[in-house]
């Protein structure tokens, strides 16, 4: 698994990772709500096998929201901080489609 030094690392990986094929008939945003040092909003946008990811936008309903610490996102990246210990730790909150967190897990080949 590659090692993530920030976020913005991760960022820039996330079209190399996505797995089209998994995402055909997917129209799905997934706002993810970083706080702490390096704070900001990033939406990933995922409709019929294509991946936009929108820096610094927030959209208005989405599929989902993921609420975490921009330091404990990368570690969750990194392999170092399990996701769902991560969501019974309350370092990550989750507010949305619970089918969709799963499946959005998948696209990105996380193995949690």
């Amino acid at each position: 698994m590659p090692r993530y030094a920030t976020f913005d690392d991760v960022l820039a990986s996330y079209p190399d990772r996505f797995n089209a094929d998994k995402a055909q008939s997917m129209d799905d945003r997934v706002h993810m709500e970083l706080t702490g040092d390096n704070a900001r909003d990033v939406t990933l946008y995922v409709h019929n096998g294509e991946l936009d990811v929108l820096d610094g936008e927030v959209p208005e309903d989405p599929t989902l929201r993921l609420t975490a610490k921009t330091e404990d996102w990368v570690k969750i990246e990194n392999g170092d901080l399990n996701p769902m210990m991560a969501m019974m730790q309350g370092k990550v909150k989750m507010k949305g489609s619970v089918p969709f967190a799963t499946k959005f897990m998948g696209l990105f080949g996380y193995g949690g």
